[in-house]
């Protein structure tokens, strides 16, 4: 399951891969939450445990724009179909 967000004005793609990650309390995954000096896109991969002890993978692609508007689409997998659809509610109410 995935869904696309305006995320709004951000000072760099990484101060918005970091909020997302602490409001997650997942892990990154192979160092993918570090965003490449003046990169425009970037995706990370995050895992972690989530409520329920239910494994939870998240593919998180994020870019910018001149204005520095934020846009990400967040793709979650877990066992739980239902877990899933909170994290995307966790992001979208964020």
């Amino acid at each position: 399951m995935f869904c696309f967000l305006f995320v709004g004005q951000r000072e760099s793609l990484q101060e918005a891969v970091e909020a997302v990650i602490a409001i997650l309390g997942l892990q990154p995954c192979e160092g993918t939450d570090a965003v490449p000096p003046n990169a425009r896109s970037h995706t990370c991969l995050l895992a972690g445990v989530f409520v329920g002890f239910v494994q939870v993978l998240v593919k998180l692609s994020v870019g910018i724009d001149s204005s520095m508007n934020v846009a990400m689409k967040l793709a979650v997998r877990s066992e739980d179909p239902g877990i899933s659809d909170l994290v995307h509610e966790i992001i979208g109410s964020a």
